[in-house]
C-alpha cells in the first residue's frame, strides 16, 4: 500500500531498492537481520511510505552489491527526498527513464494520454515503433530493437488482470502521418480499432476541424493511482519530466477537460480511423 503523500522520488527509490534486493537474492528478513533494522521499515522504504535515511539506504546498497554510478544516483535521490523536492526532471539513461514510467504505469488505475503527432506508445505496433525510431534518427541503430521491445513490454499493462483504464486522445495529424509507409500505417490503424474494442480502452480523436484547444500545447501522459498522488509525464528527446505538484496536475486536468469537449466520441473516432484505413487500402503504393 502506497502512502497517499509519497513523492515520486520516494516511490522510485523504493522500487529500485526492492529490485536490487531481489536481484541480490535476499529476503526482507535476511536484510533486516544483517542491517539491524525492522522488516516493517524495509517494507515502508520499498513502497516510499517513509522518509529514507541516507545511512540506511547506503547500508542496503552495500549489502545488495550496488556500486559505482548506480549507487551514487540512488544516494543523490535519497538526498533530494530528504530536501523535500517534488517534481522530477529526469536526465538519466533511457533505461532509467523507461523504468520509472513502466513502474508508474504498472501501479496506475487510470492513464490519460494525449498525443498530437504520434500514436500513443501503449497502442503502437512493433513495426510502427521500429519505423518511427529509424525515421527520427535520434536513436543509434544498434539500440532500436531494444527500445522497440521495451515499448512493447510497456503494453503488457493493458492485458493484466486488473488493467488500468486507458483514455487515448489522439490528434488527427497522428493518424495521417504515414510512419513506415501505407502498409505499416494501415496495420497500425487496424490495431487501434482492435484496441478500441477492449473494455478498458477508450480512443477519442481530435479532428482537424476542432477549434483551438489545450492539446496544441503538446502531448502529455497523466497517471492516476489509488493510493498515491497523480503524476504527469512529459517526454522530450533527451529527458523526461515528471510533475506531481497539485497546481501542475490541475493544469493538465483542465487540459483533459478541454480536449474532451472538442474530441469526437468513441464511435465517431472509430469511424474516422476506419475511414483512414480504407483510404490507405486504396493507396496505389499500399
Amino acid at each position: 500500500m502506497l502512502k497517499s503523500d509519497a513523492t515520486l522520488r520516494a516511490r522510485q527509490l523504493g522500487a529500485e531498492l526492492r529490485r536490487s534486493r531481489q536481484e541480490a537474492g535476499l529476503g526482507s528478513q535476511q536484510v533486516a537481520e544483517k542491517l539491524g533494522i525492522s522488516m516493517s521499515k524495509i517494507s515502508r522504504l520499498e513502497t516510499g511510505a517513509c522518509g529514507p535515511k541516507l545511512e540506511d539506504v547506503a547500508g542496503m546498497l552495500a549489502l545488495y552489491g550496488v556500486t559505482g554510478r548506480a549507487r551514487a544516483q540512488l544516494l543523490e535521490l535519497c538526498r533530494e527526498i530528504a530536501a523535500g523536492e517534488r517534481g522530477w526532471w529526469q536526465r538519466r539513461e533511457m533505461s532509467h527513464k523507461q523504468r520509472t514510467l513502466i513502474e508508474l504505469e504498472s501501479e496506475a488505475t487510470r492513464i490519460t494520454n494525449y498525443e498530437s503527432l504520434l500514436i500513443p506508445g501503449l497502442l503502437q505496433t512493433g513495426e510502427y515503433t521500429r519505423a518511427l525510431l529509424q525515421g527520427m534518427g535520434v536513436v543509434p541503430e544498434n539500440e532500436i530493437e531494444d527500445r522497440m521491445v521495451t515499448r512493447l513490454l510497456r503494453q503488457s499493462v493493458l492485458r493484466k488482470e486488473r488493467a488500468p483504464q486507458l483514455v487515448a486522445i489522439i490528434y488527427e495529424a497522428a493518424l495521417r502521418q504515414q510512419v513506415g509507409g501505407p502498409d505499416v500505417m494501415r496495420r497500425q490503424l487496424d490495431y487501434l480499432l482492435e484496441a478500441a474494442s477492449w473494455p478498458r480502452v477508450q480512443i477519442r480523436v481530435v479532428p482537424f476541424s476542432a477549434p483551438v484547444h489545450p492539446g496544441l500545447d503538446g502531448p502529455f501522459l497523466k497517471l492516476e493511482t489509488a493510493d498515491a498522488p497523480s503524476v504527469v509525464h512529459i517526454a522530450v528527446q533527451a529527458s523526461s519530466l515528471f510533475l506531481e505538484e497539485r497546481e501542475d496536475i490541475d493544469v493538465y486536468n483542465n487540459a483533459i477537460k478541454g480536449l474532451s469537449k472538442v474530441a469526437l466520441d468513441a464511435r465517431e473516432s472509430a469511424e474516422l480511423i476506419a475511414g483512414l484505413a480504407v483510404e490507405l487500402d486504396r493507396s496505389p503504393s499500399a
